[in-house]
């Protein structure tokens, strides 16, 4: 269960890598306040049709499940959907 996991997130993060130049200019980091502090990721992502991608928190890169709870202060790296799609 544990290697699914890494081998989920390994996936995941690989892919981050794997983004076209022209995807650059709709990624952004997004600072966390009150207004999701305390709510997961999915719901954050829900709300503002987005995907996070990576959680910085204090000195530690979180990759972020669903069901990861943000905190206030948390910046998150973003990328809204493709708009012509």
């Amino acid at each position: 269960m544990i290697s699914a996991g890494f081998v989920e997130q390994y996936q995941r993060k690989s892919s981050l890598s794997n983004l076209k130049n022209a995807d650059i200019k709709e990624i952004a980091e997004v600072f966390i306040d009150k207004r999701y502090a305390g709510h997961t990721v999915e719901e954050m992502e829900e709300a503002q049709q987005i995907t996070i991608f990576l959680v910085l928190r204090d000195d530690l890169s979180v990759l972020p499940q669903k069901n990861t709870i943000l905190k206030l202060n948390d910046i998150v790296i973003i990328r809204e959907p493709d708009a012509s799609l």
